[in-house]
């Protein structure tokens, strides 16, 4: 009886190794690849304002295309990017080959070892659109709102955001109509805390630096949010064989009269004369 029972289990063995060893005669390999590159390209990399003085308004402006890869690549349609600031850290003696400074972590914000984050400009910066006619792009002031809407020209009209709001992000959309975005980042120099003149608005109460003689930073992040590669009639950007996406509407002639034509599921539609 034992070696009755010590067959058949001899038997179930090789029957269970044999089917192993069938399932693994066929296989299929599929090779993916893929080739990576960045989507955009932004020049300057450093925006430099020196010394600089309460009172004083600068501008200064970078620029934010699409990379050449992108733009060959014939069924990549749109780019969706958004501009952040974050923090800015330095270190006071650099050593082998350390630079002075270096940004934060994309996720924790930390500074690398070593490094500390200076004290921020990042309030005191605006984000706007340098090229509103292609009317895709939304820019964030600083915390200043100016005389006539002109932040070099004082008057009495200046006001400040209530202190202590959250600084917005710009968000911007580049495609094979738009290959460029232009942006001004204009800083409007705060006074020093215990040096505050007396025609400092009363709404800017709050905004200003803490120490004189200080250098202070901000980190412009220009960060991708999307890549589009089908055509969505209905999200404002014209790509692929769309005519139109939520357009205006533009003038039209049907022979001596005037009209207009109008956007309708991204196609102009006909000139339609205006109503005498």
């Amino acid at each position: 009886m034992l070696k009755k029972i010590i067959a058949s289990v001899a038997l179930v063995a090789t029957v269970a190794v044999s089917a192993a060893m069938f399932a693994a005669y066929e296989a299929h390999v599929i090779n993916v690849t893929a080739h990576i590159e960045n989507a955009l390209t932004v020049h300057p990399e450093e925006l430099k304002f020196g010394t600089v003085f309460p009172q004083e308004y600068l501008e200064r402006q970078i620029t934010i295309e699409t990379s050449s890869s992108f733009q060959a690549e014939e069924d990549a349609l749109a780019v969706s990017y958004v501009i952040k600031q974050k923090p800015k850290c330095e270190i006071d003696t650099p050593t082998d080959g350390m630079p002075q400074y270096a940004p934060v972590h994309y996720a924790t914000h930390l500074c690398p070892d070593g490094y500390t984050k200076m004290e921020t400009l990042c309030p005191f910066l605006s984000k706007m659109d340098g090229d509103p006619e292609d009317n895709n792009d939304t820019g964030h002031p600083s915390y200043y709102t100016s005389y006539l809407g002109d932040p070099s020209i004082p008057g009495p009209d200046d006001t400040c955001r209530p202190w202590g709001t959250e600084m917005l992000d710009a968000f911007g959309v580049l495609n094979k109509n738009d290959l460029v975005d232009l942006w001004i980042i204009d800083l409007k120099v705060p006074p020093v805390d215990g040096y505050v003149g007396q025609d400092w608005p009363l709404t800017c109460d709050g905004w200003t630096v803490p120490t004189d003689s200080l250098d202070y930073g901000c980190d412009l992040w220009i960060e991708v949010t999307n890549i589009s590669r089908t055509a969505v009639c209905g999200n404002g950007i014209v790509e692929g064989d769309e005519e139109c996406d939520g357009c205006d509407p533009i003038p039209c002639n049907i022979g001596e009269d005037t009209g207009e034509r109008t956007c309708i599921n991204c196609t102009w539609s006909e000139c339609i004369p205006f109503l005498q």
